[in-house]
């Protein structure tokens, strides 16, 4: 198996992108949990 500096490249963007694509879904789903808490909540 050969080293293929672009592939690698690529692979590791794709992984960052869905890594980031995630955590800003998980980040925007908590907001809005605590938001509906907050007004439930009171």
């Amino acid at each position: 198996m050969s080293y293929n500096k672009e592939e690698y490249y690529q692979s590791h963007v794709s992984a960052w992108k869905k890594f980031i694509k995630g955590g800003l879904i998980i980040t925007i789903g908590i907001a809005v949990l605590l938001i509906l808490m907050a007004i439930f909540l009171v």
